[in-house]
């Protein structure tokens, strides 16, 4: 069974999953590097060639095939934008919210040229994608992990502080 991490681009989910899989003594699947591999090709050229859409469906076909493996999935930011996406999310057993202040992530982002999201959008226009999908999260994870102001091994203590893993 797979723990999946989700949240925002730029909480931590792929340093987070990294640490969590060595904790959990699990392999770490990165959703996008799992899709870049099977594609050839970078995310950001997908959704420059093909389109957003386009890349959302290559996600969902990914998800499906992520959710039987035994390891840690670190999720791209935008998963929950399907509906069919949030259902799968909803129904696994361990799927967890990691969320940092808008603010902090905005410092973390406002520089990065690979994601096409930050691209295409001002600060202004990221704020209301954040906020859109922050309830989204929420509806598919058992638990939140707040990672604003955190290091690696602060946000790792509150996993094995509050969380349990079967």
């Amino acid at each position: 069974m797979a723990i999946f991490l989700v949240g925002f681009m730029g909480v931590g989910k792929t340093t987070v999953g990294k640490e969590l899989g060595k904790l959990q003594q699990l392999p770490v699947i990165d959703m996008d590097h799992f899709i870049e591999e099977k594609e050839d090709r970078v995310i950001k050229d997908i959704f420059r060639v093909k389109g957003e859409d386009h890349f959302r469906a290559i996600e969902t076909e990914a998800l499906k095939e992520l959710m039987i493996k035994e390891a840690v999935v670190t999720t791209g930011g935008g998963i929950i934008e399907r509906k069919e996406n949030r259902e799968m999310l909803a129904a696994a057993e361990t799927v967890f919210h990691l969320f940092c202040s808008f603010e902090v992530l905005w410092e973390r982002l406002k520089e990065d040229s690979e994601r096409p999201l930050v691209q295409s959008n001002s600060m202004d226009g990221l704020l209301e994608l954040y906020n859109r999908r922050l309830p989204l999260y929420r509806s598919v994870s058992k638990a939140e992990i707040d990672t604003t102001y955190k290091t690696i091994d602060e946000t790792i203590n509150e996993f094995r502080r509050n969380l349990t893993f079967d």
